[in-house]
């Protein structure tokens, strides 16, 4: 049952951030920074340092396709970069213990880095026409500042979620 909420938690951001957050953006309201809400990248994230790699890099996968053909221009960018951003994150927790603080430097760094990725693929299939100062400091950097005060709401939630799934876990292991 836990899973369950977790993957659905996981859908049901993927759609706020297609829906929902779309209209309240800030390019919307006459402002020239941009963000791009990356909640399904988050969480994937999350589940990534919580459950493991292997988990990780399923959820990146699966949500980065449909990223891919809901929203993407080529196809197999997003799979790519929320598959390889996903996977790193559990990398990084096997030498680092999952403290709060840890948890976040983490994010922000994972997160910039695929921000980083996606521009760079979309640089050199000539999709993206901007050059780096003002994709960095009016896309990147607002969009990794608001997908983290996102991971703030959902951290603990998720972290929970991922707890009763490890003790499930280990239940039917012993």
């Amino acid at each position: 049952m836990a899973r369950f909420l977790l993957t659905l938690g996981v859908v049901v951001m993927f759609v706020l951030e297609g829906t929902v957050m779309q209209v309240s953006a800030p390019s919307t309201w006459g402002l020239s920074w941009m963000t791009v809400p990356r909640f399904a990248l988050v969480c994937c994230i999350f589940i990534s340092m919580y459950l493991g790699r292997r988990e990780g890099l399923y959820y990146g996968i699966a949500f980065g396709f449909l990223q891919d053909v809901l929203f993407g221009q080529l196809i197999g960018i997003y799979t790519m970069s929320m598959m390889v951003a996903s996977y790193f994150a559990g990398m990084i927790v096997l030498l680092f213990q999952r403290g709060f603080g840890m948890v976040f430097i983490t994010s922000f760094l994972i997160l910039f880095g695929h921000e980083w990725l996606l521009y760079s693929l979309f640089r050199l299939f000539s999709a993206a026409p901007f050059d780096v100062q003002w994709i960095l400091t009016h896309q990147i950097l607002p969009s990794v500042l608001l997908n983290l005060a996102f991971g703030l709401l959902v951290y603990f939630p998720i972290k929970n979620v991922c707890n009763k799934i490890l003790a499930k876990k280990e239940m039917h292991m012993q």
